[in-house]
């Protein structure tokens, strides 16, 4: 005789966010760590270099064992090579489910951290300390862990949330504008997808560097990355399928925010390809991201094949076809009833390429290189 029931398991995923401005970091000894017994701080190699001793001096404060693991913050720290590393170090200092796992960093550091996290002993206890923009508004905001793999940027991954996420912006004194501009990137996408408000403030602190503007722009960012994150969590993907294929096959020379502002251009125009926007309106948002400083160039001759084979691979594929998140207009993000995609064939999304790159007037050689530079000037 068959039998069957069915249940539902429910965790609730609550991460409290903290933006601050004090340079002295007091939360970083004052925290309440009563409730853990040794700390793993995980950190990045060129953040240690700067503040490593001055936040070690800060986490002492709490009487607590400290293990230190310093990670290269590139590419290649997040894959199946280096993982185990980590974990070894998680393993050979026995860190287990009464710890505190502490992620210092930027985007890199707090994905390959956090997938740990979610992996070792089913869940470890995690803060996120961001010390890059891009970490602070995206990569730390809506509990997307993740690995590269050989052939495809970030397809292995969980969701699993940091109980706290401290972004203090004096950390962002240390970035220079080749760093600070990948973060610009996200945050110009967020606009897009749902703040013309955010696109002015950003547009603004471009001129002004206001502090003030600075934690407006980046509570408003993480608010609107929440709430695209509760509709779906790839509906805040604009220009990503397009971005993390560049980014793939420039072997990473091209960083996540240069990659993504020139895959958020290729999906406007795909947008105007399906009758989404107007070739009035793209031209209006390009103007806005010369102004800010953003990426709009493309590598010349950009091998389509090769663009195709890793979109295939992306999260969003679903067999010979692609799911785009495209846009109406600057916070008119597409939506099919409750649905952000827009499904789209695989040869579809071939010919367009091709179009694209053989009119796109933003070309040129060895354009990692390029960008490598602090600033772009239009």
């Amino acid at each position: 005789m068959m039998k069957k029931f069915s249940t539902t398991y429910s965790k609730e995923d609550r991460i409290e966010f903290i933006i601050d401005d004090d340079k002295h970091m007091g939360w970083t000894e004052k925290f309440d760590s009563v409730h853990f017994n040794r700390f793993f701080v995980v950190i990045d190699k060129n953040v240690n270099r700067l503040y490593g001793k001055f936040i070690l001096e800060k986490l002492k404060k709490h009487n607590k064992q400290i293990f230190l693991f310093e990670v290269e913050p590139d590419e290649h720290s997040k894959s199946l090579a280096f993982y185990p590393k980590l974990i070894d170090f998680f393993e050979s200092n026995k860190c287990n489910l009464s710890d505190l796992v502490i992620a210092v960093g930027g985007g890199v550091i707090l994905d390959l951290v956090s997938f740990a996290c979610s992996t070792y002993m089913r869940g470890l206890n995690f803060y996120a300390v961001p010390t890059t923009l891009i970490g602070q508004i995206d990569a730390s905001t809506a509990g997307k862990t993740c690995l590269n793999t050989k052939k495809s940027k970030n397809l292995l991954g969980t969701f699993y949330y940091p109980l706290i996420a401290y972004n203090n912006i004096n950390f962002l004194k240390t970035n220079n504008g080749y760093h600070q501009r990948q973060g610009f990137s996200e945050i110009f996408k967020y606009g897009l997808l749902g703040s013309p408000k955010l696109v002015r403030i950003l547009l603004k602190y471009s001129d002004t560097n206001s502090k003030s503007l600075l934690l407006e722009m980046i509570e408003l960012a993480m608010d609107i990355r929440i709430k695209v994150r509760k509709k779906n969590a790839l509906a805040s993907n604009l220009g990503h399928t397009f971005g993390h294929a560049i980014e793939k096959i420039s072997n990473f020379k091209i960083l996540h925010g240069d990659a993504i502002s020139i895959g958020t251009i290729m999906s406007l125009y795909f947008s105007k390809e399906v009758g989404l926007i107007t070739e009035e309106s793209i031209e209006y948002i390009i103007d806005i991201m010369k102004r800010i400083g953003l990426n709009v160039y493309l590598e010349k001759d950009i091998d389509v094949g090769k663009l195709i084979d890793v979109m295939t691979r992306d999260k969003k594929s679903a067999g010979e076809y692609i799911n785009l998140v495209l846009i109406e207009g600057i916070g008119k993000p597409y939506y099919d009833g409750s649905y952000p995609f827009y499904k789209t064939p695989v040869n579809k999304l071939r010919v367009f390429l091709r179009m694209f790159i053989k009119k796109y007037p933003f070309q040129m050689s060895n354009c990692g290189e390029f960008l490598k530079r602090d600033f772009i000037d239009y």
